[in-house]
Formats: structure tokens, sequence, C-alpha cells
């Protein structure tokens, strides 16, 4: 009976194409040949290449051919969700390697060029990781400027008012005029001095 209630069957070209789409999906493009993954895709292609020539005849191969396919999407996803996870757990680690001095460094280079705005964005870059290496916030992506400053006055961190001063200064060239020349990014190493612990300010340099 329920062989009989059955649909259709789905043309053997349909279920081709969708195997196709499935396996160009981004994910299979990196180092399929290596993997366990590959090895399953190819096993499974090959033996559904055997099925699809009776699955519009017979009921029982085409629940066989539709079981399988269910499967194969279900591989892609699970795929799908593990190179994504392996892709933000690699951003993260690569983030992690680059240390608050040597940001600090790149800033001071790129104002030296008078790339001073990148500088800017450069030196925020080393507080937060200055912040994160003494264990005084959690870096992510999603958090704003205010959103470390939240963090470092709900935990009673005496560089609070510290940050906040900087983070003032810096968001008028993150979100304010965008605009940043050498008196304003002399000020933005000088409101980060009591952040990194050393003094920072560049030599000759004018109270803004």
């Amino acid at each position: 009976m329920l062989l009989q209630a059955l649909p259709t069957p789905i043309p053997a070209g349909t279920i081709r194409d969708t195997l196709t789409v499935i396996v160009r999906e981004r994910g299979y493009q990196q180092n399929v040949s290596a993997t366990l993954l590959s090895r399953g895709w190819e096993w499974l292609s090959r033996v559904l290449n055997e099925l699809f020539s009776n699955a519009v005849a017979s009921p029982g191969t085409y629940l066989i051919v539709l079981g399988a396919l269910g499967l194969l999407i279900g591989v892609a996803v699970a795929r799908a969700i593990v190179v994504a996870r392996a892709r933000t757990l690699a951003a993260q680690r690569r983030a992690a390697e680059v240390t608050a001095d040597e940001l600090l460094t790149e800033a001071r280079g790129l104002a030296a060029q008078g790339a001073y705005v990148d500088a800017a964005h450069r030196l925020y870059a080393a507080v937060v990781i200055r912040l994160v290496e003494r264990r005084q916030v959690r870096k992510h992506p999603s958090k704003t400027v205010g959103d470390y400053g939240r963090e470092l006055r709900a935990s009673g961190d005496q560089l609070t008012p510290a940050y906040v001063a900087f983070a003032r200064t810096y968001e008028v060239v993150a979100y304010g005029d965008g605009l940043c020349d050498a008196t304003r990014y002399q000020r933005l190493e000088r409101l980060a001095a009591p952040l990194f612990g050393t003094p920072t300010a560049q030599p000759g340099a004018r109270a803004a």
C-alpha cells in the first residue's frame, strides 16, 4: 500500500542536478580530494549512478535513492557547519597572534607616513588587544568601542576613565567626521598611554 501511494518518481536527471548543486557548494571546493567526506561522496555517487537507471521503474529503488539523497544533504549541511567553525577558530587564532605592541608599532609607522586615519584605527586595535592580554575584556568582532567601555565599567576596572577618554576621541574618527591629523593622533596616543602602562606620546607633541 505504501509503495502504491508514492508520488511519481523524481526523474533521474533532476536528482543528478540536485547532487551537482550540493557538491559545488563552496565548502566542498576546499581540499575535497583529501577528506573522508570526499571519499564518502565518491562512493555514494557511484552507488547512486547505479540506482538512477532503475529508480523510475522500481518504487523500492526509488525509496533508496531518496534516502541516500537525504543522507547526502545532511552530510553537506554538517560539513558546512564544520567549515564555518574552522574558519572562525582560524580567524580567532590569527587575531590572537598579533600583540598589542606590534599593533602599536604599526600605528606609529603609519602615522610617520602621514596615514593618520589608518594609524588611529590600528592604535584602537592595539588598545583592545592590550586589554584582552590583561584579561580585562573579552575580544569579539561584534563588540563596539562603547561595548568595551561598558565591560570595563561593569567590572569596576580602574582603567575605565582612561579608556572612556580615549574612546571619545577615537569615536570622532571612527563614527564622526572620519578625519585624523597629526594633532588628533598625538592626542590619541597620549590618552592611550595609561592603557599601555608606558608613555606613548610622541616627542614634540602639542596639547590639542
